[in-house]
């Protein structure tokens, strides 16, 4: 059978896919019935959907209490997943979800997919996908290579987090932090650094006279603006669950 011309033979193009979920939502569907905890859910989801759409992005499918959408453009999806962090903090410090204020964690890559009506296939899905998975709630991880495609001005306060392989990609992905919780503070700097491979047995931080060690014993030292981190740092500049320091593999 020959083949139809008006189909593409190669529908592979430079996509960039945003997962966002909403952190915790089996926690408030216990705590408050599945119809109010349905109902928050998909109002958070509607509010990040309508943000996305004001830059270009198209909403693929809905899985739960996660949205897939995909964008043609890595600076409209980096500065769609600030507006949405903010759309849906605002929204919850209005009092319009009935479970209370609702956070949400965003993975997201630009690189190659293949877009369907219901599905986008590829290298941009499986990566986002691993960076959602990855992200904590109230924060935003993108890849560098999609911090590459973006403007200056995009990237900063942007900060290197983590090294990872990604199952079906080739090559370790570097993966950055977006700050997009800044208070009083227009200018930060754009720090992205090459990490060295090195191999660690002991990390000791000194903070206000204290000192925290992360080594085999206590592998994780967790950073934040709020109690509950073992470190607490009240600034401007710092999110509510800021950093995890953590030692793997040295």
């Amino acid at each position: 059978m020959a083949n139809d011309p008006s189909q593409p033979q190669d529908a592979t193009k430079p996509l960039a896919v945003l997962f966002a979920d909403i952190a915790g939502s089996t926690q408030i569907y216990e705590s408050f019935g599945d119809v109010i905890a349905r109902d928050a859910t998909a109002a958070c989801i509607d509010i990040m959907v309508e943000v996305a759409g004001r830059f270009g992005g198209r909403l693929v499918k809905t899985i739960g209490d996660e949205a897939m959408i995909v964008f043609d453009d890595a600076a409209k999806v980096i500065m769609a997943s600030n507006e949405m962090q903010i759309a849906v903090q605002q929204a919850g410090d209005e009092g319009r979800f009935e479970t209370g204020p609702l956070r949400v964690k965003i993975g997201l890559h630009y690189g190659s997919g293949q877009e369907e009506e219901t599905d986008v296939f590829g290298e941009a899905t499986l990566v986002a996908t691993q960076l959602v998975n990855m992200a904590k709630a109230d924060q935003i991880l993108a890849s560098s290579a999609t911090l590459d495609e973006v403007p200056p001005a995009l990237r900063v306060g942007s900060r290197m987090v983590e090294r990872t392989l990604v199952d079906g990609v080739s090559g370790e992905i570097d993966v950055y932090e977006m700050i997009w919780e800044v208070s009083e503070m227009t200018q930060m700097a754009d720090i992205r650094p090459e990490r060295p491979r090195v191999q660690h047995e002991r990390l000791v931080l000194t903070f206000k006279g204290r000192q925290y060690i992360a080594d085999s014993t206590n592998p994780v030292v967790t950073i934040g603006r709020v109690d509950g981190n073992q470190i607490v740092v009240e600034t401007d500049l710092t999110s509510r669950q800021h950093a995890e320091i953590e030692l793997t593999r040295g």
